[in-house]
């Protein structure tokens, strides 16, 4: 749904930055191989799609951002526990009172925004992701001497 044109977008930004001076940094959409999505769904279940794309492409020290306005989508729950397992930092973006991302312990940071509107909630999982990506920049830079 509306999450998945999220992961889209913050996708892009990171492989495309439209800011002078910050440099690419690889990014994986998860949701962009609906080939990839529907052999899984169909072969092993809807909660796997994004499990098996971790296990092929995740490495200890990656992080991993999911969006989900319910924080209750069963493939992003799965898509953490296996990220935590090979060492992601993981990151949830959520709505209404967090749902069970939330509450999961593999998630490292779940940032809840506290509202019954779906509309708000993505308008501010706009804003959080775009604060990750200055972060994430951010923290480079001090790495790196200087963007």
């Amino acid at each position: 749904g509306g999450s998945s044109c999220d992961a889209a977008h913050i996708a892009v930004e990171f492989l495309h930055p439209v800011t002078a001076g910050r440099p690419a940094l690889t990014a994986v959409n998860l949701v962009a191989d609906t080939a990839m999505m529907t052999a899984v769904g169909n072969d092993v279940g809807f909660a796997h799609i994004f499990v098996r794309q971790i296990v092929a492409q995740a490495r200890r020290g990656d992080g991993l951002i999911g969006i989900s306005t319910s924080g209750n989508s069963e493939n992003l729950l799965a898509a953490f526990a296996k990220a935590k397992e090979i060492g992601v930092t993981t990151i949830g973006l959520s709505g209404y009172d967090g749902g069970k991302m939330a509450q999961s312990a593999d998630v490292d940071h779940c940032l809840v925004v506290d509202s019954d509107s779906i509309h708000r909630i993505q308008e501010t999982h706009v804003a959080i992701y775009h604060i990750l990506w200055d972060l994430v920049h951010t923290l480079l830079a001090d790495r790196r001497g200087g963007l």
